[in-house]
């Protein structure tokens, strides 16, 4: 199944009615996703490029219906449906399924990881530092602390497994 393009993506953006703070933070998490894929490449580590990028530019397309649906499936498992749903590569949709937080480990495929670990440098619209991040996610979410404090050595180990923490984007 081929990705769709960086075009598809964004008229998906319009289709689910993506606000606009939402499409500029996605537009910073793909930024720093495309910079961490090219470094990776660049160290020979192989990594689609176009499948990150795609799935950094698709991460929070259900956002918004998360939002005004409270009760329902968690924005990350309504994307990964409403992509499967549209017959879009399945690759892909575990991308965007799989980029919260509590999902992050190993076990999941590098392009996942990198998505991931892109959408924890991001707050709201500004790339900042992982430990910026973290804070930010423990004050926004006081209830998830101790899920924030047992997945923040995994995101460490990553940036420091890959050289991230010092990368300018």
């Amino acid at each position: 199944m081929s990705l769709p393009s960086q075009q598809h993506c964004y008229d998906l953006w319009d289709k689910y009615e993506m606000p606009e703070n939402i499409r500029e933070h996605s537009r910073q998490v793909t930024k720093v996703a495309d910079a961490v894929a090219r470094h990776l490449k660049a160290q020979g580590i192989p990594v689609n490029l176009e499948l990150v990028n795609r799935g950094a530019l698709l991460h929070d397309i259900a956002k918004i219906i998360g939002v005004k649906n409270p009760g329902q499936h968690h924005h990350a498992q309504l994307g990964f449906d409403l992509l499967s749903a549209q017959g879009i590569d399945q690759n892909l949709a575990h991308i965007v399924g799989n980029h919260l937080m509590e999902v992050f480990d190993w076990k999941l495929g590098l392009e996942e990881q990198i998505v991931n670990y892109a959408d924890k440098r991001v707050k709201h619209q500004q790339i900042v530092s992982l430990g910026d991040r973290i804070n930010d996610l423990k004050e926004r979410y006081p209830k998830s602390v101790d899920l924030i404090e047992a997945k923040l050595p995994y995101f460490i180990e990553f940036e420091k497994k890959y050289g991230l923490a010092e990368m300018q984007f």
